[in-house]
């Protein structure tokens, strides 16, 4: 949501007259933690979302009283509490293929010496349920919880793919409204990307997400609580040679997809 709450609240409310807006400002507030994850006070949070002092200070004891975040007097500042991990619990419980996917992804990352990772999407944002990273690593290394935006990530992109024409649409339309500078930085990468996925079966990213990464997404089969899994392998730019990501990382990538797939049961 980079956009003042009232404004995101008032957009949704036109939509739905029935969409919560007290409840929307708590969730925002603890957002500003998951982009940040450092502490902040009530002026930083105010000019963040653009709220008032006040209701930003009954929002941050509401949720302190409750454990989603917690509270240092010495610097008078808030940050994430454990509570939080609470909610995501189930939601990782259930997802079982976690346990399946993780060799078979720290393997890949290995041979690649780079990182994969699994995620969903949901809007305009990517969660990373699971990543495995070689030793060396890469400068992203985003794990459980982190979000990403699908505009600029390669699953994002395998993401939009798998949209019909008016889902796309719409969240295209939202993406020019709520990240307007995202969005025409990206948008042409995005569309091609759309339109070649059903003959190239893969996504890129050739440095769109910054810090020197490119990345190859792939959607799969497996469906947890209606929302495909996504996977993706991201490795340095500067290891990068022309024609790898598409000649040696894609069918890796796609190879590796396929046997969660049928590991998991699915026929492929």
């Amino acid at each position: 949501m980079n956009k003042p709450v009232e404004l995101y609240i008032a957009e949704r409310r036109e939509e739905d007259p029935s969409f919560g807006g007290l409840l929307a400002k708590g969730f925002a507030l603890l957002r500003c933690f998951v982009n940040e994850p450092r502490p902040m006070g009530n002026s930083e949070l105010v000019e963040r979302l653009q709220l008032p002092r006040a209701t930003v200070s009954r929002l941050c004891r509401t949720l302190y009283q409750l454990g989603y975040l917690d509270w240092d007097p010495s610097i008078d500042k808030y940050f994430v509490g454990a509570q939080v991990l609470a909610l995501g619990y189930p939601y990782l419980l259930g997802l079982q293929v976690r346990h399946i996917a993780h060799p078979m992804m720290q393997h890949l990352a290995d041979s690649i010496e780079g990182a994969v990772s699994m995620g969903v999407a949901h809007h305009l944002e990517i969660t990373y349920l699971e990543s495995c990273i070689h030793k060396e690593g890469t400068p992203a290394k985003p794990g459980a919880g982190a979000t990403r935006s699908v505009l600029t990530t390669a699953m994002g992109r395998a993401y939009l793919a798998t949209l019909s024409k008016d889902n796309l649409t719409k969240i295209l339309a939202d993406a020019k409204r709520e990240r307007p500078d995202e969005y025409h930085a990206h948008i042409d990468a995005v569309r091609f990307n759309i339109a070649n996925y059903p003959k190239r079966g893969y996504a890129l990213n050739e440095g769109d997400a910054g810090l020197g990464v490119h990345g190859v997404g792939v959607y799969s089969k497996i469906v947890h609580l209606n929302r495909p899994l996504l996977f993706n392998c991201a490795v340095l730019g500067s290891q990068i040679k022309r024609g790898m990501l598409e000649k040696r990382i894609a069918p890796l990538l796609m190879e590796m997809t396929r046997a969660i797939e049928r590991a998991v049961g699915l026929p492929v």
